[in-house]
């Protein structure tokens, strides 16, 4: 008889404190601040995270270079000041020299000046590896800012937005040299 009471005694006690600790929990749901759901999933999440807008491949005459995908958090591209994410995964060996020399061409081709490129160049030569085949480097931009990773570990410390802004625009501005690529990418 003494073991049942007990066995009861513990069961009532269970339901109560779980009783209790539901209680607090819908308190606490109620009152507790939320923030924007865009800014949450942009900060919550890293961009690993996000969502897929689109792929495309890049190849320059019989050779296939890299493959590239857009995300972003909510799987939409709505213009260059979008937080994104863009992966490239190299499909061959690329001397650091070389993807700083057909950076350096885009950025003539989209018109910005001899002065407004080559101190982007610098910051770049320092940050760049050279890449091997299956190599991926990827360019996160949140909130107008962007930096540099190579997989999950950033490379160097953000850059200033007018590198940021340039540099998306390679592959997202209506001007780039690659326009089939960037409506692959943007999903159009």
């Amino acid at each position: 008889m003494r073991a049942l009471w007990l066995l009861l005694s513990l069961a009532v006690i269970s339901a109560s404190t779980y009783a209790l600790a539901s209680n607090q929990a819908s308190v606490m749901k109620e009152t507790s601040f939320k923030e924007p759901a865009i800014k949450s999933v942009t900060s919550q999440y890293p961009w690993y995270q996000w969502q897929t807008v689109g792929q495309a491949t890049l190849k320059w005459g019989l050779w296939d270079i890299y493959n590239s995908e857009l995300k972003t958090p909510t799987g939409k591209y709505s213009g260059l000041d979008t937080d994104l994410a863009l992966i490239i995964r190299y499909l061959r060996d690329i001397d650091k020299d070389d993807l700083l020399q057909a950076t350096n061409e885009q950025w003539q081709h989209l018109g910005y000046s001899k002065q407004q490129i080559t101190p982007w160049l610098s910051t770049l030569s320092a940050i760049w590896p050279n890449v091997k085949k299956g190599d991926r480097l990827i360019f996160v931009q949140r909130n107008g800012i962007g930096q540099f990773y190579q997989g999950t570990q950033p490379l160097d410390k953000p850059l200033s937005k007018s590198l940021t802004r340039s540099f998306i625009a390679i592959w997202l501005s209506p001007k780039t040299d690659y326009p089939k690529l960037r409506k692959q990418l943007i999903n159009q």
